[in-house]
């Protein structure tokens, strides 16, 4: 077990450093809008491959604490692996957009799946009623953002109806998994959890903005991989360390 212990601790230092090392580094991908560069896609993918690697480690290597969260967790991750795959052109789609939310929303639903069984598996450590709460107060806070914040900030006339629409049903997606990860953490305690849920909302907010509202963000790619990686690494690694 020190092994698995010491293997998971390597892998997050090692996406810790490669992060610093892309953002610092001389080695950026060229600008897609004005001086908005970006990590280097090599950089980019095995950042996400280490999240897959990490996400395994846990579950297989018995490092979880629940091993039916991590479980999920790992496929969830995997589904988001193929989500970034397509996100960088590298698995072909006839749009990107459309793809990538596919892929994501399919890794949410699994990541769902996931605080479902862990707090049917241990709900006895906490009322139901905390789980309930949890619940309703991310739903009621996420379901506003994510209309509201679809609305005034994603939602693009000029764009077609499946990407403005898939963009709303996407937001609606996430927005369900973050309220499950806010009443993870309110019920069980799964803070990283509800933090990573959250940090996902954001990474995926300013994609919506940039991409299909067309609104100029400084450093955005920057932001949206710091919050996105920030982001699994909370989900994954909840399960080691909760």
């Amino acid at each position: 077990m020190a092994v698995i212990e010491m293997a998971i601790a390597s892998l997050w230092l090692a996406q810790l450093a490669l992060f610093a090392v892309g953002i610092f580094g001389p080695w950026r991908d060229a600008p897609e809008r004005k001086n908005n560069g970006r990590l280097a896609l090599p950089a980019r993918m095995l950042l996400s491959f280490s999240l897959v690697a990490a996400a395994f480690i846990i579950w297989q290597g018995g490092a979880s604490k629940i091993a039916v969260y991590s479980q999920w967790v790992f496929f969830g991750m995997l589904a988001s692996f193929i989500g970034d795959l397509i996100m960088a052109r590298l698995i072909p789609m006839p749009n990107r957009l459309i793809g990538g939310m596919v892929a994501f929303g399919i890794a949410h639903a699994l990541y769902i799946t996931a605080y479902n069984q862990t707090i049917q598996i241990i709900s006895s450590l906490a009322p139901y009623d905390r789980w309930i709460t949890g619940l309703s107060l991310g739903i009621g806070f996420y379901g506003v953002v994510s209309v509201v914040g679809w609305w005034l900030l994603i939602r693009n006339p000029e764009k077609g109806g499946a990407i403005n629409i898939g963009a709303l049903v996407y937001g609606l997606v996430i927005g369900v998994m973050a309220s499950y990860a806010l009443a993870l953490g309110y019920a069980l305690g799964f803070w990283l959890t509800a933090i990573g849920g959250l940090l996902f909302v954001a990474s995926d907010f300013i994609i919506g903005i940039t991409d299909i509202r067309g609104i100029q963000v400084k450093n955005a790619n920057d932001w949206v991989w710091l919050t996105y990686v920030a982001g699994q690494m909370g989900i994954i690694y909840a399960g080691w360390v909760v």
